[in-house]
């Protein structure tokens, strides 16, 4: 796994090369943007999704925007409808995380699936094929459902952070 940090001049292009390597599948990787705006640390995932939707160099399949939210009630037959449609492309989980203090603002890589809803307790399946998730809360429920300037701005930065490395990913020569 790879963590890097909003705050490091170098790690949005770490994340794209990274994120590259993963996806040298022939087939365009679909991006599966997870969250709710109904809770605000979670607006995450579809954040990335719009600011991907908006500002793509080239088409790319994108689910989860924020007028059109990947939630815990239909995650699993969004993801089965999304294999089904791309049953050859990598998916590319996008979701927000909590960890401790010192990890606010970092952005993880794995491969493999992620395990949504983690953070908030809920029981759901593995999906995808890679995952990027960012960190905007500190664990603990208290803080994922807080509302603040400084969190949004957070959410707002580490979202702005992966769809821009993304977007680089996406225009690395192969």
């Amino acid at each position: 796994m790879l963590e890097v940090s909003i705050y490091n001049s170098t790690d949005k292009a770490r994340l794209a090369e990274q994120l590259k390597d993963k996806l040298t599948n022939a087939n365009p990787p679909v991006y599966m943007c997870i969250g709710t705006e109904k809770v605000f640390s979670d607006s995450l995932g579809p954040r990335v999704g719009t600011l991907l939707n908006l500002a793509m160099y080239e088409p790319m399949f994108v689910y989860g925007l924020t007028e059109q939210n990947i939630t815990a009630e239909n995650l699993c037959k969004s993801y089965e409808f999304i294999k089904s449609m791309h049953p050859d492309n990598p998916v590319v989980v996008v979701d927000a995380g909590v960890g401790e203090a010192d990890q606010l603002g970092k952005v993880q890589l794995c491969d493999g699936g992620i395990l949504p809803g983690a953070a908030t307790n809920k029981n759901l399946p593995e999906i995808g094929d890679v995952g990027i998730v960012g960190i905007v809360a500190e664990k603990g429920m208290g803080d994922f459902y807080t509302l603040n300037s400084a969190k949004d701005k957070l959410v707002g930065e580490v979202a702005q952070f992966i769809a821009e490395a993304i977007l680089v990913a996406t225009q690395l020569p192969a």
